[in-house]
């Protein structure tokens, strides 16, 4: 093996071209943007921490407690704006900064992971094509918790897999911990984890165990489901926006908070979600037939996006579906990634779907497209060399 070769396979070589990549690509974008901060419910919700008010008004002219964003996001963001300015250049200089490193943080836990499922060519093969990716490399640019949702995401995925019938009480709570700040940044996240839990309690026979991790994840979230419960008179789980992002996507942006309708700000939070969830419940009792047909597009869509890099999204999700195929053929556990790419965009389809909205889930993707590149390049060296050693005396 060539020193070229050494060196690539390098976890410190794959994290520093993917921090430079994106740095490089996110210092350009950034240093055209005027306004980096734009319209962003993350930073005016910050900016009232900042200011004594709580967790608050995360749109214009709007006052009182909010829950329409899990805390985990804007408290990093207002913690920025305390070192570097509310709002300014810097501080987004500071959050692009920190996107860059969750995102070439991900291409080492894509690389453990799939190594540890797939085999080392998977996971370099992988961890590669997650670091140069023209759509991942540009995500950090985006001052949104998408590139952490997409780290913690992984890295919860990695220690879940590992938990076996021989792992310790520990890392089972530890597992639980962090699938419980994922559903505090993003719960969206969530989805797959009762599918994950019981098909990992029934193989490991390990029933206590995934109830504690369980109970580990509830933990994490209960004080900030107790805060909304006396900020709000009512139980709001985590956040409060699921029926108007549903009206969003299903009938008009026209009262979006942040436009001109002012009726988000009149009614307030509650009020607003539920009128907004009459609104979609009468709609959908008119029209059923209109609302299944844009459920079904938004189910196309949503692995098809972004559209500025097609065919690549289009190729990653078949490669996708093909890595799950491979998986099962090859006695690995495909359940766990399929229910990974199955359960987490139901929100997202029920809604409405940006590049962002699929980037969490897309380590997965590289992992399993990986999987078919290997697994069919190991099929080909078999067959012009039926007498080569198979990949488990390799």
């Amino acid at each position: 093996m060539t020193g070229l070769a050494m060196r690539l396979r390098r976890p410190a070589v794959i994290f520093l071209v993917a921090f430079g990549l994106r740095l490089g690509v996110s210092g350009i974008l950034l240093s055209g943007t005027i306004h980096p901060w734009g319209v962003n419910e993350a930073a005016a919700i910050a900016q009232q921490l900042i200011r004594g008010n709580g967790f608050a008004s995360p749109f214009h002219e709007a006052s009182g407690p909010t829950a329409w964003l899990a805390p985990v996001y804007p408290c990093l963001v207002a913690g920025l704006f305390l070192v570097f300015g509310v709002k300014t250049m810097a501080a987004a200089w500071a959050a692009v900064f920190l996107n860059v490193l969750f995102g070439s943080l991900t291409a080492l836990c894509v690389l453990r992971l799939g190594s540890q499922q797939f085999g080392e060519s998977t996971g370099l093969l992988a961890a590669w094509a997650w670091a140069v990716s023209p759509p991942a490399v540009v995500m950090p640019w985006y001052l949104w918790e998408t590139c952490l949702s997409a780290l913690i995401l992984t890295l919860g995925l990695l220690m879940f897999l590992r938990l076996d019938g021989s792992s310790r009480l520990y890392d089972w709570v530890a597992c639980g911990c962090v699938w419980g700040g994922a559903a505090l940044l993003n719960p969206a996240i969530l989805a797959p984890l009762p599918a994950l839990l019981i098909f990992k309690a029934w193989k490991a026979g390990r029933w206590r165990s995934a109830a504690v991790l369980l109970l580990a994840c509830t933990t994490c979230v209960v004080p900030w489901t107790l805060r909304n419960s006396l900020v709000f008179h009512r139980a709001v789980p985590i956040r409060t926006n699921f029926w108007p992002e549903v009206y969003f996507g299903n009938i008009s942006f026209d009262l979006h908070p942040t436009g001109d309708s002012m009726v988000y700000q009149k009614e307030g939070e509650i009020g607003f979600s539920a009128d907004l969830k009459k609104r979609v419940v009468q709609a959908a009792y008119r029209a059923p037939k209109l609302f299944l047909h844009r459920i079904i597009q938004r189910l196309f869509s949503f692995w098809i996006v972004p559209a500025q890099f097609r065919p690549l999204p289009v190729i990653l999700a078949l490669g996708s579906l093909a890595g799950i195929v491979c998986a099962g053929a090859a006695g690995r556990d495909w359940f766990s990634f399929a229910s990974v790419l199955a359960f987490y965009p139901v929100t997202y389809y029920l809604s409405y779907v940006f590049a962002r909205s699929r980037h969490p889930i897309e380590p997965v993707m590289y992992i399993l497209s990986a999987l078919t590149v290997t697994a069919t390049l190991r099929l080909r060296r078999r067959s012009l060399n039926p007498g080569a050693l198979s990949p488990s005396r390799r």
